[in-house]
């Protein structure tokens, strides 16, 4: 079954078809790819898909279910989660209140409870694995201001993971990276992936070869191509959308 599916999907603005009678799957445990030059539309496919955004035209389902007019808030309950949603890095805070701060989202909990969040064992523990896992221990308590842009993102990232998402969609998560933190960021991204479901719109093509099992194509708001990267990326008509060709 489908985690998330568009079925017919259309957005106009002013007269203008952003994204055009689009049919779009993201299969459950996927890592999966949208790909395409500037305007193509990725991000307002992003944007519809996590209700950030009504279609004008078509239904959305997650799970079997049309969840076409609900809230982004209530696609997120359902544990469809983008990364700006809940991995504001909040700069007074240090890195290890900023994981508890979304630990204590995912639990429905106030943030004014922060200060009381270490007496709840199960909610330390995880801190302390989040921590591990992003490579943040031995700065753990120090304030997410005094991180390099780089590792701010690497925080944003493991504050939506903190979330335990069963669909992270992501937006671009390289953009602004150097090369190390690139790296760095792919293989958390990888390693996030292992029993989720991940969507990502990235422009960084060594990235998504490296990281997509699946990846589909958009051009002028309509899908050209989807498939594996090997495939789909040789494509005559897809490597003339990148270049300014004819198609």
């Amino acid at each position: 079954m489908a985690v998330l599916e568009a079925r017919g999907m259309s957005i106009a603005f002013n007269g203008f078809y952003a994204v055009k009678n689009v049919d779009f799957a993201l299969e459950e445990g996927a890592l999966h790819a949208v790909i395409g030059p500037n305007g193509a539309g990725k991000t307002t496919l992003f944007n519809l898909l996590t209700k950030f955004l009504q279609p004008t035209e078509g239904q959305i389902f997650h799970r079997g279910v049309e969840v076409t007019k609900l809230k982004p808030a209530a696609v997120a309950r359902q544990g469809v989660v983008r990364s700006f949603q809940i991995s504001a890095v909040f700069q007074a805070l240090t890195i290890r209140e900023n994981i508890e701060l979304a630990l204590l989202r995912r639990s429905g909990l106030q943030w004014r409870l922060l200060g009381n969040a270490r007496s709840d064992k199960a909610l330390v523990a995880r801190t302390e694995e989040v921590l591990e896992q992003f490579g943040f221990t031995r700065e753990a308590d120090i304030a997410a201001a005094e991180l390099s842009y780089g590792r701010k993102r690497v925080l944003e990232l493991a504050t939506t993971v903190a979330a335990d998402p069963s669909v992270l969609l992501l937006d671009e998560p390289m953009a602004g990276l150097g090369r190390e933190d690139i790296d760095r960021v792919a293989d958390l991204i990888k390693t996030t992936a292992k029993g989720r479901t991940v969507l990502l719109v990235e422009h960084n093509m060594q990235v998504v070869s490296r990281l997509a099992e699946r990846i589909t194509v958009m051009v002028r708001g309509q899908i050209l191509a989807e498939g594996p990267y090997s495939e789909v990326s040789s494509r005559a008509d897809v490597m003339a959308a990148y270049t300014g060709g004819t198609h």
